[in-house]
Parts: C-alpha cells; sequence; structure tokens
C-alpha cells in the first residue's frame, strides 16, 4: 500500500510540475519586416480627384544585405495639393504580408514622419489613432511655388505605450526611415 501511495504522489507531483512550466513570452508588437513602401499620390482637382501616381521603395532581403531593387524618386508639379496613402509590405513571404493592416490595428502604438529638405512639401492633415494622435498612413501633400530637388524622409516610429501629442520623431523605435529624392518641377 505504502508503494502504492509513493507512487501516486510522485505522479500527481510530476504532472502539478509538468503543468507549471511557462510559455516564452511573445511580444505582440515585434517589429516586422518591411521590405516595400508605397507612397501612393493622387492630385486633387477642383471638382474632383486626378491621376495616382505610386512611388516605391522595395528591398526584398530587408535592411543591409543587397541594395534596394527599387528607390523611385518622387516627381511632382509645383503649385499642386496631393493625397497621399501609404502602403506597407513585407514581400519576403508568400503571399506578400500587409504591413499597413497590423499598424491600423496597432495605430496607438506607431506613427509616420514626413520631413521635405528646402519647403519643397509641406505634409498636413496626418490620421489619427484612436486616441486622436497622428498615425499618417494618410496625408495631403502641398508643393508651393518653389522648384528644385531635395530629399523626403519616411519615418515609422514604433511606440508601445509611449505614443504621446507632439511626440518628436526621436520618440521610439525605428521601424523603417527611408529618405526618398524629390523633386518639384
Amino acid at each position: 500500500m505504502k508503494k502504492l501511495q509513493s507512487l501516486v504522489v510522485m505522479l500527481l507531483g510530476f504532472v502539478l510540475f509538468s503543468g507549471c512550466k511557462k510559455d516564452p513570452v511573445v511580444d505582440p508588437n515585434e517589429n516586422e519586416l518591411i521590405t516595400t513602401v508605397r507612397v501612393k499620390l493622387t492630385e486633387k482637382l477642383l471638382g474632383g480627384t486626378g491621376a495616382t501616381t505610386v512611388f516605391e521603395f522595395k528591398d526584398l532581403d530587408g535592411e543591409g544585405g543587397a541594395a534596394p531593387s527599387k528607390f523611385d524618386e518622387i516627381v511632382l508639379a509645383k503649385g499642386k495639393i496631393y493625397d497621399c496613402t501609404l502602403e506597407v509590405l513585407n514581400e519576403s513571404v508568400s503571399p506578400a504580408a500587409d504591413i499597413t493592416k497590423e499598424i491600423l490595428a496597432e495605430a496607438v502604438d506607431h506613427q509616420f514622419y514626413y520631413s521635405a529638405s528646402d519647403g519643397l512639401v509641406t505634409v498636413s492633415n496626418l490620421n489619427n489613432d484612436s486616441k486622436g494622435l497622428p498615425l499618417g498612413t494618410t496625408a495631403t501633400w502641398t508643393t508651393g511655388t518653389l522648384t528644385g530637388s531635395g530629399t523626403l524622409r519616411l519615418t515609422l516610429k514604433h511606440k508601445p505605450g509611449i505614443k504621446a501629442a507632439g511626440d518628436l520623431v526621436t520618440v521610439g523605435e525605428t521601424d523603417i526611415a527611408l529618405d526618398f529624392k524629390l523633386k518639384v518641377q
């Protein structure tokens, strides 16, 4: 009988001990591989919209490694207003993963920043997250009367639990930062 009791106690201890094994913690906001960023610009016209032009960055092996296979120059007309929509993808997998959907689902933890050199483009009207803070997957771009060449820096920041009004581009982790060549003519 003592052997049976000892066996039951050992078996019960094994079951309890093995049931307490901890699963690894997975960060639900872990940075995704971003291989492709599409900037879709649609010219606003009086009473409607004009043509949509797509400018693209593509680096299928991600940061480091081979140079980007595509890095378009953004060419705009002076004195125009454009609606901007961003599309962010991971095309290193098949089918491609639409990272834009994840950014929108986690909007309170993300923010796009736009910075154009030499005042060639002014970016405004960024869309907001559910807390009313800037997200920037859509925006309005306005070119003035200046023509010239420069850069447009597009930066996606990951800010889990720390996003606040008026944040600088230095706050949070950088998911991607791209310097598109910019030309206004």
